[in-house]
């Protein structure tokens, strides 16, 4: 009697426990090898039910919160935002506006200067600016018998500048030589033989004087002609020497150029008195005196300077209708 009691007592304890957390006995005799299927259903449909119910309890707290009642958006610490400086946008650098290309001046004023041999060549100039370029602005400005040696007899200088003045040439073409190998005085007033380290010293200086004179002009543009090589001998000693001399005092200046002209009528070092042109055609180059131009030779040596003229583009070739 007394083990029935007990068997009574503990199996009411037991379905107590288990009827007070069912759901709690339900899940871990769910897991155990016992369990049948429906079992494990009953467990896992306890399981869904305490997720719902704690869903309810969580929107049933959300409804509760009076929203009236929290800060409003006025009321909320401001918000650091970054300065201005920090958030404009950067501007683009500026680029540098290309340069506008400077309009050049034509070339249209052309003036020959010279004794007697530049005569020869300036007809010739003149003729094929005309003819090829259209450029009929041209003055030639020669004196017989002169040069930079006596200047007691013409004075080049003075002249120039004069010449200058008045015609107000773009381009100047100047060709001394001919009648410059003489004795001369120099600054001093002492008189120079012809050839002599003081001579080319004297000549030097006056050729100088006269560059600087046409550099410190209004002319654009000069071309300063050497002297071709000559039929007599007497010339072919003095003609290299001051050629040199020429070329020299042409390099002091931006806008001098000097033309050699000495190869154009040799072969060899050697005079030659007939020569072809651009064309082909062959002529004598030089009159009697082994000096002058003939209209051939002039020909040939006006064309050596017009080609330089538009490699320089002071010549352009005007455009064909």
């Amino acid at each position: 009697m007394k083990d029935r009691e007990i068997l009574l007592i503990v199996t009411s304890v037991i379905l107590t426990l288990i009827f007070s957390n069912l759901s709690l006995f339900l899940k871990s005799f769910a897991s155990t090898p016992f369990a049948s299927p429906e079992i494990k259903q009953a467990a896992r449909q306890i399981e869904i039910d305490g997720f719902r119910k704690s869903e309810q309890d969580f929107w049933s707290q959300i409804k509760d919160i009076n929203f009236d009642s929290l800060p409003q958006k006025s009321e909320l610490p401001p918000v650091k935002t970054a300065t201005k400086a920090a958030i404009a946008p950067q501007k683009p650098a500026k680029k540098p506006t290309p340069a506008k290309p400077k309009l050049t001046r034509p070339y249209r004023k052309f003036l020959f200067i010279g004794d007697s041999v530049m005569f020869d060549l300036g007809i010739q100039l003149q003729y094929t600016l005309k003819k090829k370029y259209n450029i009929s602005d041209t003055k030639i400005d020669y004196k017989v018998s002169t040069g930079l040696n006596r200047i007691d007899y013409y004075d080049w200088y003075a002249r120039t500048r004069q010449i200058i003045n008045n015609y107000q040439p773009d381009v100047v073409i100047v060709l001394f030589g001919a009648n410059d190998p003489q004795n001369i005085t120099d600054s001093q007033g002492k008189g120079r033989v012809f050839m002599t380290q003081e001579w080319q010293k004297a000549y030097q200086e006056r050729v100088e004087r006269y560059a600087n004179l046409l550099d410190s002009s209004s002319v654009r543009k000069v071309y300063w002609i050497g002297q071709s090589i000559p039929k007599k001998s007497f010339y072919v000693k003095a003609f290299p020497v001051m050629n040199d001399i020429y070329k020299t005092a042409s390099k002091s200046s931006a806008k001098i150029e000097f033309i050699s002209t000495w190869e154009t009528f040799a072969k060899g070092g050697k005079f030659v008195p007939v020569v072809a042109n651009k064309s082909g055609k062959r002529g004598y180059v030089k009159n009697n005196d082994g000096l002058h131009f003939t209209s051939h030779g002039a020909q040939i040596i006006s064309d050596l300077i017009v080609d330089e003229m538009v490699t320089d583009k002071i010549l352009k070739a005007p455009t064909k209708k």
